[in-house]
């Protein structure tokens, strides 16, 4: 796999954050372990069905596995990316993302998504085709509407596989209505 992001390093499990491969590789040193980034990785990955509690988290088979769970989002003032949002396979382009780098002036969609994610966080879409994703370019979750026009972004609170919860400001001049997201 190839460095997809500027702020990471390269792997051959995707992009890590350079603060966190700092912080891995302090923490190895100091505890006296030695353990590769595949291992790290490997440990977002969803046991086999026959390993998981009926309580398990919904995840569809297009998230490549990861044990991240649906996103809800609400309290939107644009009504139409209120909604649930499943997680989808990081490698897998949005609809809207692909209309958008068209409309825009014929951008490659695949050459743009793989420049803005990590190819490790997965995206989450709605029914509606409305989605949710990391841009590791400028460190920010973004909400986009069906057609791809931004709506929403936010500073990650702690982790790159999920969304933040809070903190969403609007990129249409609203002032009121900021989105509010929960786990499902």
């Amino acid at each position: 796999m190839t460095n997809r992001c500027s702020s990471g390093l390269k792997g051959n499990v995707g992009i890590l954050p350079k603060s966190m491969v700092l912080f891995l590789a302090i923490l190895m040193t100091h505890v006296g372990l030695s353990f590769s980034l595949q291992m790290v990785a490997s440990s977002w990955r969803t046991p086999p069905p026959s390993q998981s509690s009926s309580r398990g988290l919904n995840v569809p088979s297009s998230s490549r596995g990861l044990n991240v769970p649906t996103v809800r989002l609400s309290m939107a003032s644009s009504r139409g990316v209120n909604s649930v949002y499943a997680p989808r396979d990081p490698n897998n382009i949005p609809t809207g993302f692909a209309r958008m780098c068209n409309k825009a002036g014929g951008f490659a969609p695949r050459a743009l998504w793989d420049d803005l994610t990590t190819g490790v966080s997965p995206w989450f879409e709605s029914k509606d085709g409305c989605f949710i994703y990391f841009n590791c370019n400028d460190a920010h979750w973004y909400v986009d509407n069906a057609s791809g026009a931004g709506m929403y972004l936010a500073v990650p609170d702690g982790s790159l596989l999920l969304p933040p919860t809070n903190g969403w400001v609007s990129l249409t001049g609203r002032r009121v209505g900021a989105p509010k997201m929960s786990f499902v």
